[in-house]
């Protein structure tokens, strides 16, 4: 009867779909279950990662459970967790990123959730946290820009796509500067935790590391080791020149800003991660 209610809730919009799963995270009873969340900016290969996981047959994903049409989410860890206890037996895996918990929020009005205490206490209740990040932000950037141009962040065939963007110097830097602003907010909420850390260019940028990540992961969180496999395809194979329309004019001030040598202008190390 619990469930049928539940069920009933999850159909409606607002208010009605959020007691939804408030009511799945006060009533239902806990069952044995594995509850992943991924913790990633946006273009990190958050969505990639949970295909390689849903597509293992070991999880039901949700995606980005609190971002649009969640942002006024009262409670989001309940949200998260009522969420996730509807779903039992069968495992589970979302992903959130920051700005979810902050930004997002106070730009809908409602109250910013302090991204520690909410990862600290979803630890403290049995959930299973992996760390997403991208060394390279610069193409991290891009990425998004390429994604704007193509009207979708996934794709999902092989057919060749020719796009070229034109990439504007001081939105780059503020942007750049934004992600790595980003990253130190992501270690603050981490600190004192103990999560999986996948790193997007090591780990998932070449498919022939897939499967070799989704066995680190299952190993990590005790389940048996499956082929990896996922219906998404990389939007951009194509090398930056034949990408940006003002290539020439990017890698100058890739160069300027120290990110590297203007022959391979995102290549950065640690010590020139920030944007001057």
């Amino acid at each position: 009867m619990i469930r049928d209610l539940v069920r009933g809730l999850k159909r409606k919009n607002g208010a009605l779909r959020q007691a939804g799963e408030y009511a799945s995270f006060i009533l239902l009873k806990p069952k044995c279950q594995v509850r992943v969340l991924i913790f990633a900016q946006g273009r990190t290969g958050s969505t990639l990662l949970e295909s390689l996981l849903t597509e293992s047959q070991h999880f039901v994903g949700k995606g980005e459970v609190l971002g649009a049409g969640a942002s006024r989410v009262r409670f989001p860890r309940s949200f998260l967790s009522g969420m996730a206890k509807r779903h039992a037996p069968q495992n589970f895996v979302a992903h959130v990123k920051i700005y979810h918990l902050t930004q997002d929020r106070e730009k809908a009005g409602a109250r910013p959730t302090e991204p520690g205490a909410f990862l600290r206490k979803l630890a403290a209740t049995g959930w299973h946290i992996i760390y997403l990040r991208r060394e390279d932000r610069v193409r991290q950037v891009i990425s998004n820009e390429v994604a704007k141009a193509r009207g979708n962040p996934h794709k999902l065939d092989d057919q060749r796509e020719n796009m070229l963007i034109t990439i504007d110097r001081e939105r780059l830097i503020r942007d750049v500067r934004w992600r790595d602003q980003i990253i130190e907010e992501e270690r603050r909420a981490l600190s004192g935790l103990d999560p999986l850390e996948i790193v997007y260019e090591r780990d998932l940028l070449n498919p022939d590391r897939h499967q070799s990540t989704l066995d680190r992961i299952l190993d990590y969180i005790g389940l048996e080791r499956r082929p990896a496999k996922t219906h998404l395809r990389k939007i951009n194979n194509r090398p930056l020149r034949d990408v940006i329309a003002n290539y020439d004019d990017f890698a100058a001030w890739a160069k300027e800003l120290g990110w590297t040598d203007a022959d391979n202008p995102t290549a950065r190390t640690e010590e020139t991660q920030k944007a001057r």
